[in-house]
């Protein structure tokens, strides 16, 4: 054999070797055992699933003065499950004292406390349990469909202006058109007004009694907390004609040892196979991430006076002659009991190499 030939042969094997490599490392177990011991080790790693048991803790105070009629409602938590699979599960709840009425809000309920002549204090009690479990939607712009995709029962309820979500404003329709321009896929349009939210909102919390922002406010602002930037991230969805709305509930740090409210955004990803209701946490960057640590209390329905009465859970009328300084108090705490974690942890690109396969 000449030399020219043995170079040519040793330079086919070369070849070849490269070609069964390559393909090696396109196949999933590859991909997943390099993830595993390459990227995994030094990237975070979350439990799979969490039990909590926390007690919310609202109390009403009238510091001797005369409430003449009051009224406390809490959504009544669900379970919220995906393909059939739980995010969320209620194990357990218990009030005290128990509720006087349950109302029936069509998509979920509310529990209803109304006492009358206050004159100390009012103390409810919710004890929850729940199990929670990380979920992410490993979806993009090649497996997402337009935005008439999306059922017309999300399009009914979720486009228009909603109290302080508002839509109709000529601000917010021309930073729409500057953000999304034409484009209809709900994956991009998701994504292109997360991401002009993150660089230009900063997180900031306001101390107003009142509730959130609405979503010019935050516009003309530019920073606001949790509920502000997902009041402007679904007004600037709704405005691109894609549906967007709010849930409500609370967040436990397992760093930090507390719990406090929250709020994220909840859309409806259309695919070829159906399509899932989504997460998207600005404030956190979590997009299409439901974390374990998550505790949904309500999820807007699209009724403004359901969303408004989500934020406000005390309502009381007083004698007219109470001085302003002397209103009543009104706090609401989050105090966590137990948090148990899996010992199966994941990181966030793991748990979409396996929804992939």
């Amino acid at each position: 054999m000449s030399e020219r030939s043995r170079k040519v042969g040793k330079t086919l094997v070369v070849v070849a070797v490269i070609l069964v490599v390559v393909l090696l490392l396109l196949l999933p177990p590859t991909q997943d055992l390099l993830r595993r011991y390459l990227v995994d080790p030094f990237s975070p790693h979350y439990p799979e699933e969490v039990h909590m048991k926390f007690v919310r803790t609202l109390t009403l105070d009238a510091h001797g003065r005369q409430v003449i009629s009051y009224t406390v409602d809490l959504p009544k938590p669900m379970n919220i499950t995906d393909d059939g699979t739980y995010l969320q599960k209620v194990d357990r709840i218990s009030v005290s004292p128990p509720y006087d009425e349950l109302w029936d809000n069509g998509t979920y309920d509310t529990m209803v406390w109304e006492g009358e002549n206050l004159y100390g204090t009012f103390t409810l009690i919710v004890t929850i349990e729940v199990t929670q479990n990380i979920r992410v939607w490993d979806f993009d712009e090649n497996s997402v469909l337009d935005k008439d995709e999306v059922p017309h029962s999300y399009q009914d309820s979720y486009l228009g202006d909603e109290w302080q979500i508002i839509v109709n404003d000529p601000e917010i329709e021309a930073l729409r058109e500057e953000i999304v321009g034409d484009e209809t896929n709900v994956y991009l349009i998701a994504r292109a007004i997360y991401d002009w939210i993150d660089d230009n909102v900063d997180y900031y919390i306001w101390d107003s009694p009142d509730g959130p922002l609405s979503s010019l406010e935050t516009l003309h602002e530019l920073k606001g907390d949790c509920d502000d930037q997902s009041i402007l991230f679904c007004a600037l969805a709704r405005s691109a004609g894609m549906p967007a709305w709010l849930q409500l509930g609370a967040m436990y740090s397992p760093d930090a040892g507390n719990m406090g409210g929250h709020a994220w955004v909840q859309m409806f990803m259309p695919t070829e196979d159906g399509g899932s209701n989504v997460t998207i946490d600005i404030v956190n960057n979590k997009f299409l991430v439901w974390m374990p640590n998550l505790f949904c209390e309500y999820t807007d329905n699209g009724d403004a006076d359901d969303l408004y009465n989500a934020y406000h859970h005390v309502r009381y009328s007083i004698p007219d002659s109470t001085p302003s300084n002397l209103r009543p108090d009104y706090s609401d705490s989050w105090v966590v009991f137990n948090y148990e974690e899996s010992e199966e942890t994941v990181t966030l690109e793991l748990v979409m190499t396996r929804e992939e396969f």
